[in-house]
């Protein structure tokens, strides 16, 4: 994810460069990717935090869950 995050920066530069700099059209995009990178991250969390919920209810056993629910 990393690696388009970075192709990302490297359009952005080169059409800044070709569209000459506009300071609003900057601030958007760079607010974009800042956003875009919160977004990567947060997902990144939910997703350890899912595989550890998921991997502590597999650890019950068959046995062990049955006499619980009874």
């Amino acid at each position: 994810m990393q690696e388009k995050i970075e192709a990302y920066k490297a359009r952005i530069a080169e059409l800044t460069a070709e569209l000459g700099k506009d300071p609003q059209v900057e601030d958007l995009v760079s607010s974009l990717l800042a956003d875009l990178e919160e977004a990567i991250q947060q997902n990144h969390k939910l997703r350890l935090t899912l595989l550890k919920s998921s991997s502590k209810e597999s650890r019950m056993s068959t046995k062990l869950r049955e006499a619980l629910y009874e």
